[in-house]
């Protein structure tokens, strides 16, 4: 049986953004810096919106709040003396903000998502009846509509992270979920400085994010990054290229992919929910690529993929999860931003000076290289 919940069909809806920290180091920091534009962004579209009665920023940092009071918004600092926990902490907001809906978005998600999509998403779900939401993606939320709080406040210990939030309501609580379309719209998003390389190339940037369009204008992508994704893009605009995506690409980024271009794709698929399914915690992340390249040597591998492919967008979490090194997001983001004399970890600066050096584009990042950041690559371009 689904669970039990209200039948709502009423608003207002209150609105959740997320802004986590960042560290300390001028990539983390950039990113953050990013985050917070897109934030602005789309809480300017929220605040339009007739359906919406009142915006709650949750975040760890006072210094946030004080330096964006002018947004209309209510500003929720999170607790000092607890552990931060997600979805103890977007439980509590829905008991403090009671609504008849709500919406949770995390700071750097839905960046090239049109003020028209978001408004029928928003419009829909106050028209619903019963336990019922709209997400970005089913399988991996960045953002959720819902009428069902009474669902999320039962199963807090099942939601450590946002990208968890969907699949828990889904399977577990029997919640009536839409998923909307793949596409860049509704996949960009902004969690490494790999999808900032992606974004300020949308064609589309300064209407749908001008915040963020302004935030490039101020602190713009470095030059050698631009060039790279220039290159990686160009070879999927190019009639017969070779692509192959590594990490953990979905079956729609293919499909995209082909009926976008006329590019011959490889794929090497692993890993997909490795996060929201409790693998990468528990030890349990395998790969077969990640063998194979930590066998050969990083050098090796991509000497090989040189001979099979014009560009390859190489999602290096799965490599990492599959060693059980998880270097912290400062060297990860080095990695991503081609900078190997920041890390630290061994492995990781093999992997980065060896795609730094191979004899075709190889762009680095997360899941965003293989998921939105590709779907923003092929916003623009001549395909």
């Amino acid at each position: 049986m689904g669970t039990a919940c209200r039948a709502h069909t009423a608003m207002p809806l209150n609105a959740f953004i997320f802004i986590g920290s960042e560290g300390r180091s001028p990539l983390e920091q950039w990113v953050m810096g990013a985050r917070v534009a897109t934030a602005g962004d789309l809480l300017r579209t929220l605040a339009a919106l007739p359906e919406v009665g009142r915006c709650i920023i949750a975040t760890h940092s006072p210094q946030l709040a004080e330096a964006h009071r002018d947004w209309p918004v209510t500003w929720d600092v999170d607790s000092r003396t607890q552990p931060f926990h997600f979805g103890q902490r977007l439980a509590a907001l829905t008991t403090a903000y009671p609504a008849e809906a709500y919406a949770y978005f995390g700071a750097g998600c839905a960046p090239l998502l049109p003020s028209a999509t978001l408004a029928e998403s928003v419009a829909a779900v106050g028209r619903l009846d019963g336990p019922q939401a709209i997400t970005n993606n089913l399988l991996s939320s960045d953002w959720l509509i819902f009428n069902c709080a009474d669902a999320i406040r039962a199963r807090t210990h099942r939601l450590e992270r946002d990208n968890m939030l969907a699949p828990v309501l889904k399977f577990e609580a029997e919640v009536d979920i839409r998923s909307l379309p793949a596409e860049a719209a509704t996949r960009a998003d902004i969690d490494t400085p790999a999808d900032l390389f992606a974004l300020s190339l949308h064609p589309r940037l300064r209407q749908l994010a001008p915040g963020l369009a302004a935030f490039f204008d101020e602190q713009p992508v470095p030059v050698a990054m631009q060039a790279l994704w220039r290159s990686a893009q160009r070879a999927l605009s190019t009639p017969g290229g070779r692509i192959t995506l590594i990490g953990r690409v979905s079956s729609s980024v293919w499909h995209h992919l082909e009926s976008r271009t006329r590019c011959w794709t490889r794929v090497l698929s692993e890993e997909r929910g490795m996060t929201a399914s409790g693998r990468q915690a528990a030890g349990q992340v395998r790969s077969v690529v990640a063998t194979h390249m930590w066998g050969v040597g990083p050098e090796a591998f991509f000497a090989e993929l040189g001979e099979m492919a014009d560009a390859v967008f190489f999602d290096t979490r799965v490599a990492l999860a599959h060693l059980n090194a998880w270097p912290d997001a400062g060297e990860r983001y080095a990695s991503d931003a081609g900078q190997p004399e920041l890390i630290g970890d061994e492995r990781l600066r093999a992997l980065t000076q060896a795609a730094i050096h191979a004899p075709i584009p190889v762009v680095l990042g997360g899941h965003g290289v293989v998921a939105g950041d590709l779907y923003a690559l092929l916003d623009g371009g001549n395909f």
